[in-house]
């Protein structure tokens, strides 16, 4: 176990019994790093290394998240101590939250997050905080914005010296992004906190608890579906919507017509997202790029 889950564990004021690496990175990887700790109580801490480009007023934004929802009696990962800066990272040891996910979900069991995502936006609905957005993060469809901080245009330049064809394609998908968001006024869509990243493996059972809020933004909770993978889980809206009506916030009609093409928009996201990796770690995943820009419904050039 290289030092530095240790060194900082002393700089929280922390004691290690031991110590066990859950999410494998190497030192000079830009993703999170995350590490079981079990103190010299016995208790269990998650020590998190975060991305290279979460910052200290990004993380306020998901502590204060996380803090609303452990006073409404939410198992989720409040942070413990920290976040410190070492190594050029931040660091914080957050709540460690028991229970298990389901990898396999049954019909019911998709209904059954869909009710407890019900119960988490009805919780949120009034959480106070001074921040409009999270540092670093927009709306799921402003493309526009989210590639001028990914860097999209010199990723496609990048892309373009080893398969023009890619490139042309991811223009075309762009361009046509942002013509659907303004055609379908996906920007204007009611905004509140969402999770970000509401799949089956971030819900525990036996007992129910919520984890990864690493993506927890300001966005439209018809992009909270998307994120959560409503497209192979349909289940789960119709319970949503159930639950969501006896709480007194239904999903309205625009919310609802809104999911398929911020679907679309999703898969941009995703060869967004790839081309940030590829710049940085030199090497493009070019077969993940041609499997999103087909899914996201603009034919090749």
């Amino acid at each position: 176990m290289p030092p530095a889950p240790y060194d900082v564990a002393a700089l929280l004021g922390l004691p290690v019994e031991k110590l066990e690496e859950v999410q494998r990175t190497d030192p000079g990887d830009p993703g999170n790093g995350v590490w079981f700790l079990w103190t010299g109580g016995g208790e269990c801490v998650v020590l998190r290394r975060y991305h290279v480009l979460r910052t200290k007023l990004d993380l306020l934004f998901e502590a204060k998240v996380l803090a609303h929802l452990t006073h409404r009696g939410w198992n989720v990962p409040s942070t413990v101590a920290g976040p410190i800066a070492y190594g050029e990272r931040l660091w914080a040891a957050t709540r460690f939250v028991p229970g298990e996910a389901r990898r396999n979900e049954t019909p019911e069991q998709r209904a059954e997050r869909g009710a407890v995502l019900a119960r988490l936006h009805a919780d949120l609905r009034d959480l106070e905080i001074d921040l409009p957005q999270r540092e670093g993060f927009f709306q799921g469809c402003d493309l526009v914005a989210m590639g001028n901080f990914q860097d999209w245009a010199p990723g496609v330049a990048g892309l373009r010296s080893q398969r023009p064809d890619l490139a042309d394609w991811a223009d075309r998908a762009m361009a046509g992004g942002i013509e659907l968001v303004a055609e379908r006024n996906l920007l204007d869509l009611p905004q509140t906190v969402v999770h970000g990243d509401f799949a089956e493996w971030n819900v525990h059972f036996d007992p129910l608890g919520v984890i990864d809020f690493d993506l927890a933004h300001t966005d439209s909770r018809s992009w909270e579906f998307v994120m959560a993978r409503v497209h192979r889980s349909p289940e789960l809206l119709t319970a949503y919507q159930q639950k969501a009506t006896e709480l007194g916030i239904p999903l309205s009609a625009e919310e609802l017509a809104a999911i398929e093409p911020l679907e679309r928009i999703f898969r941009i996201n995703m060869v967004m997202a790839d081309l940030w990796t590829g710049q940085h770690a030199g090497r493009f995943n070019l077969e993940s790029i041609e499997h999103q820009l087909g899914r996201t419904g603009w034919p090749r050039p």
